[in-house]
């Protein structure tokens, strides 16, 4: 045999809503009069304002919309994955959100996510001008394997970073791991976003955990064992 196989790739996906202008109108208006009402919480983020993580409880029919675009996302990078041997159903699907609205000078700083399957961004509204540069407000993902920057080899993939433009309608579903930052807003243009983490409780999952104990009740049994009088 005879090959060349890529091996560790990393899935990341791309996808733009069609059509998804009404919902955004109606997305923008309702974060931005969250914005107004709510002080924001400080998290990767600098100069921005962030909503809490309970977006996805907000009463609207637009967040539910939102909802569906993020399952079907889920559902497409997990089966790409899982190189179509596992469909997640949506009710296996534990999820939070919370709202980004960023303008000039605002940026974020290399972060992760925390424990979970996947992680995305969805953007309501993207203006960037980008006159002062071409990576005004573009979210770039770094190579996971860290060493790579250390490989000299010239027009390679190798330690090189992907960058994504945001744009209006652009849903982005990354690995939770995946690092990843947000280049500085450098213009007074106003972009929002939908920021989300999606823990896939599957099957094996459950499983595995149902023959597990709580380690501190094994910790006091196996305490109690040990306090016993030796015969």
């Amino acid at each position: 045999m005879h090959t060349i196989r890529t091996a560790f790739s990393t899935p990341i996906l791309v996808r733009d809503m069609e059509e998804s202008g009404p919902v955004n109108h109606r997305l923008m208006e309702i974060i931005l009069d969250m914005e107004s009402r709510t002080p924001g919480m400080k998290r990767s983020n600098i100069g921005s304002w962030d909503s809490q993580k309970d977006f996805l409880e907000w009463p609207y029919e637009e967040i539910a919309i939102f909802k569906k675009w993020v399952i079907n996302g889920i559902k497409e990078i997990t089966l790409k994955a899982t190189k179509q041997k596992y469909n997640p159903k949506a009710q296996d699907m534990l999820a939070h959100a919370w709202a980004n609205v960023s303008r000039a000078d605002s940026y974020r700083k290399i972060h992760n996510h925390e424990s979970c399957t996947w992680s995305g961004v969805y953007y309501v509204k993207s203006d960037l001008v980008k006159e002062k540069s071409v990576s005004s407000g573009n979210i770039e993902f770094l190579d996971p394997r860290m060493l790579c920057i250390q490989a000299e080899l010239p027009n390679s993939s190798f330690g090189s970073r992907v960058r994504v433009v945001p744009r209006a309608g652009r849903l982005v579903i990354f690995p939770n791991w995946l690092l990843h930052y947000v280049n500085p807003v450098e213009d007074d243009s106003l972009r929002i976003c939908i920021a989300f983490n999606v823990k896939i409780e599957s099957q094996s999952v459950k499983r595995r955990a149902g023959t597990m104990l709580p380690l501190q009740k094994a910790q006091q049994f196996a305490m109690v064992e040990t306090d016993e009088p030796s015969s």
